[in-house]
């Protein structure tokens, strides 16, 4: 079992090997996050407004549901 384990490896190792690209160029350094107003407004201020208004909508989907279950 263990001398199966270990060909399977190998062979899963070398498909890992042949996916490698050759011809991309590597990072040139690292990545200069809030350099851009944009940057920020994309990676932080939309996901926080997304949630704020996802859990705004959820209250008010609860709230409606409960007055349509009180009128009921």
């Amino acid at each position: 079992m263990r001398i199966i384990a270990t060909i399977l490896f190998l062979l899963h190792s070398v498909a890992l090997l042949a996916q490698r690209p050759t011809h991309v160029p590597g990072p040139s350094g690292p990545v200069k996050f809030f350099e851009s107003p944009a940057n920020i407004v994309m990676y932080i201020v939309l996901p926080i407004a997304i949630v704020f208004f996802y859990v705004l909508w959820r209250r008010w989907v609860r709230k409606n549901q409960e007055e349509k279950e009180d009128r009921e």
